[in-house]
């Protein structure tokens, strides 16, 4: 019976996590440091055909390849330098880009450009949050993202000057064959002369279940770094409102082995380090589970600890 119970509250909580990939557009001389996927390039143009295998936030393996199968122009360096910290997307990310046009630019013209993903699970469901970044300028450049796996979705987002904003796909699954793709063009409100659309970093989530609204977008709200850790954990939650907020960690039985935070805070960015060395919980090496619990809505990720 005690196998059983162990079982049952290990599934429990596996079920309940999802596991993330982190994708950097750019150029070569700029990439983001850590468990990120760096598509980068001097000239977006010669990506075609360039393959990467992904790691999750973890470096572990997906078995999941990106390749570019529809080229962009080039390499737009002239992003936001200061994203929003509620984003999972530092500065490096969200300072470059590829870009495509539907004018002839310096004698190019690639009205869309993007990227198949192969070797994904059919069973699974796939969330895609996308950013986009263009400093300085005063039209707007936004951006259309199909995104096409078994069904297919349609999301915008204006680069322009951009600091918060993402477009985001919820819930698609792959095709039989364990395929989705993502093209980029002008959307529809788009009135730059020429057409310029782009696409900078994203945030892949993997999920066993379907995602609500509301889990994404409490999922939206926090980071969590580093991972894995070492001593300290750092968490960023931004919150919409005055919250109630627990924060646990469990271990692979579903015990909880530490008690992080739990009270109310004020509407507005809440940064908590936890220090694993001064704490009276022995957490040796290993996989856990950070539940994070805001005004009875949940997320859980998966954490290791070194």
């Amino acid at each position: 019976m005690k196998k059983i119970t162990f079982i049952l509250v290990l599934i429990s909580y596996v079920s309940f996590a999802q596991d993330y990939t982190y994708i950097d557009f750019g150029i070569n001389t700029q990439e983001t440091v850590g468990n990120w996927n760096n598509i980068s390039i001097l000239n977006a143009a010669d990506a075609v055909g360039l393959t990467t295998n992904l790691i999750d936030s973890n470096g572990a393996s997906t078995g999941v390849s990106l390749t570019i199968d529809d080229a962009f122009d080039t390499v737009n360096t002239a992003g936001n330098t200061s994203p929003d910290p509620s984003l999972p997307f530092p500065d490096t990310a969200a300072r470059d880009s590829f870009f495509g046009e539907t004018s002839t630019f310096s004698g190019s013209l690639e009205p869309t450009g993007g990227f198949i993903l192969t070797g994904l699970d059919p069973s699974k469901y796939y969330a895609f949050s996308i950013f986009a970044s263009r400093n300085g300028v005063s039209d707007n450049r936004e951006a259309q993202y199909t995104v096409v796996g078994s069904t297919t979705e349609i999301v915008t987002l204006n680069s322009s000057n951009n600091t918060t904003e993402t477009a985001d796909v919820l819930n698609i699954q792959s095709n039989s064959s364990g395929e989705i793709t993502l093209t980029a063009e002008p959307g529809p409100n788009n009135t730059n002369g020429s057409g310029f659309y782009y696409l900078g970093a994203i945030e892949m989530i993997t999920s066993d279940t379907s995602l609500s609204t509301s889990d994404f977008k409490l999922e939206q709200m926090l980071s969590v770094y580093p991972n894995p850790v070492a001593d300290i954990l750092e968490l960023n939650i931004n919150l919409e409102e005055k919250s109630k907020l627990n924060i646990e960690i469990f271990d692979i039985n579903g015990k909880s082995v530490a008690a992080l935070f739990n009270g109310e805070q004020d509407a507005g960015n809440f940064q908590f380090n936890w220090e694993r060395s001064l704490s009276k919980s022995q957490i040796s090496t290993g996989m856990y589970f950070l539940k994070i619990n805001v005004n009875n809505r949940e997320q859980t990720k998966k954490i290791f600890f070194k």
